[in-house]
């Protein structure tokens, strides 16, 4: 038994012991001054961040001073070399002085705007025409740097600065063309300072354009998509002046980058190093600043969760899985033991105590009277079962005494609807639940007793049937065998024997679509239609209007006709719900 816990002690209820355990818990974070730790934390990281770009923008120092002489040396070539255009050798000799002072530039010329090249270091002529790098600066003549990955002089990666040639009245002219290798633009090995100071890096660098294109690169321009982020592209960081984050390379290897923009829209460096160099940030090797105040928020979550597990959860738990078991059925349990638990879910439980008896009394008392119901309602369909076989017995002794064929057809009709009738009843008290008939198992019955009653001594019936499992409420049930007995006996009676001299019967019924059924009977037409489907004594139609109102009771449409060399009526009609009729009859 649960004891009373009602008139308990203050200290003994849930909502004490949470907030002394939770209070005890949560004290350390109390005094933990987390604003002036993020605000270390943020100072650290924007220190590292400023060492990183330093580092890179060091690193590139040389390229970036290289670049910056050829674009400016092609801007001076492109004003010198105007009084020259008309003397080649004057001008071949000053590209050739540009090459020899300058030991970064491997070539230098003059290219008119027809392609056309006579004016270069190398003093030989060469036809730019056909190349895809001079239509785009003709349609747009202006300073730019280009990557070519085997110059078509000097057979090398390059990297090439073109500038526009004018006369003084303004007129386009040409191109200074100036080829720089990529092994002159190699970045010196970086020391980094700082947070890093007196680690050697192996660094990465890599300049890129305004569109994305890499112009130089430390390891090769041949290798540098071995070198460049796995998930990011480089046009994300046009636009931006500076960015750090963290990627790997495609071969795997995880790096920390650096994006700085020297001609912010045209000009960027891109530095990586290792990301285990740089994953320790703060304090020059000590732990970073977060890792006490997570450890501390980790205690105390952990001293709640105990304190929670001591106090509320295990006792829920025992509570939960004698809930979850009583609910499932089992009925052969004892109450949850929750002595140790705080008072209220000792109150909870006793509840619970007087609730599960309360449910196995009223359980027994309902599937008690449902006992009784059962006896009552199987006893009425025996007795409505055993009355109607009464009455078919009565008919069919009628039947033998009149001499009348027509009064004779009439109560054979009649004996044939009440014995169907009596079948229905049968299956219902047969049935465990009483609310159901199995279509297959009623309607074979009635097959087979329309066929032992209905056929002639000199008629050779072969009967072929197909039901589906299908389940009916006796509001259909009652319909569909009186319109089964009245089709099949017609099929009987209108039927024409095949050549071998049998009649041919089929009856199927069959899920048609969700929640509708089909019931069909068919009988052999090998010699033409017959005269009428209704039944002689219905020569009245009185046949025609009883499947008439069995369909429209059962709410199917009914087809009746020749098709494919025999006589069908057919019916689709909607499969009532179990669960509605069993409501229906609560209700009534």
């Amino acid at each position: 038994m649960i004891p009373n816990a009602a008139q308990g002690p203050v200290v003994g209820r849930l909502g004490f012991r949470l907030m002394a355990a939770f209070g005890i818990a949560l004290m350390p974070l109390a005094l933990l001054s987390y604003n002036q730790a993020q605000k270390f934390e943020t100072e650290s990281v924007a220190r590292w961040e400023s060492a990183l770009f330093g580092e890179t923008l060091l690193a590139a120092a040389s390229q970036i001073e290289a670049m910056s002489r050829a674009r400016g040396l092609a801007a001076a070539l492109a004003i010198a070399i105007v009084p020259e255009l008309n003397d080649l050798s004057g001008c071949i000799a000053l590209m050739k002085s540009v090459t020899k002072t300058e030991d970064n530039i491997t070539f230098a010329g003059f290219i008119p705007t027809d392609g056309k090249m006579t004016c270069g270091s190398t003093g030989k002529p060469y036809d730019f025409s056909g190349s895809p790098g001079l239509a785009p600066l003709l349609l747009d003549p202006r300073p730019v740097m280009t990557v070519n990955t085997k110059g078509p002089i000097t057979g090398e990666s390059v990297l090439i600065f073109s500038h526009p040639v004018r006369t003084p009245d303004g007129q386009l002219v040409g191109f200074i063309s100036l080829s720089v290798t990529h092994r002159a633009l190699k970045p010196r090995p970086a020391e980094l300072h700082g947070p890093l100071e007196n680690r050697v890096e192996p660094l990465a660098l890599i300049t890129f354009d305004g569109e994305g294109t890499v112009l130089t690169s430390a390891f090769g321009i041949e290798a540098v998509q071995e070198r460049l982020p796995a998930n990011r592209k480089l046009t994300e960081f046009i636009g931006i002046k500076a960015a750090t984050f963290r990627d790997t390379i495609p071969t795997g290897e995880p790096r920390t980058f650096a994006v700085v923009a020297i001609v912010p829209g045209s000009f960027y460096v891109l530095g990586s190093w290792p990301a285990a160099l740089t994953a320790n940030s703060g304090f020059g090797g000590f732990l970073p600043l977060w890792v006490f105040p997570l450890a501390m928020w980790l205690a105390s979550m952990l001293v709640a969760y105990l304190a929670s597990e001591n106090q509320v959860l295990r006792h829920i738990r025992v509570l939960r899985q004698s809930i979850i078991a009583f609910a499932g059925g089992n009925r052969r349990m004892t109450p949850p033991d929750l002595s140790a638990a705080p008072n209220e879910l000792r109150e909870v439980g006793q509840a619970y105590e007087r609730m599960m008896g309360a449910v196995l009394r009223d359980e027994a008392a309902m599937e008690d009277s449902i006992h009784q119901k059962e006896i009552l309602l199987r006893e009425v369909h025996h007795r409505v079962k055993n009355n109607l076989q009464l009455i078919a017995s009565i008919m069919n002794l009628q039947i033998r005494k009149s001499v009348n064929p027509e009064a004779q057809s009439l109560l054979r009709g009649l004996h044939e609807r009440v014995m169907s009738l009596a079948t229905v009843h049968r299956e219902l008290y047969q049935t465990s639940g009483l609310v159901d008939v199995r279509a297959d198992e009623l309607l074979e019955s009635i097959v087979a007793q329309v066929l032992r009653m209905g056929a002639r001594s000199d008629q050779r019936v072969e009967a072929k049937t197909a039901f589906d499992d299908i389940r009916l409420t006796p509001d259909q049930a009652v319909p569909l065998s009186l319109m089964l007995t009245e089709a099949l006996t017609n099929a009987l009676k209108h039927a024409r024997p095949s050549a071998s001299g049998q009649t041919r019967i089929s009856v199927t019924l069959r899920r048609s679509e969700p929640g509708h059924a089909m019931l069909e009977v068919a009988n052999s037409d090998e010699g033409g239609a017959p005269a009428a489907l209704p039944s002689s004594l219905e020569s009245t139609g009185l046949g025609q209007q009883l499947l008439t109102a069995f369909a429209s009771q059962l709410m199917g449409k009914l087809t009746v006709g020749p098709e494919n060399g025999a006589y069908v009526v057919r019916l689709e009609f909607p499969l009532m719900s179990l669960n509605a009729e069993a409501q229906s009859d609560d209700a009534s």
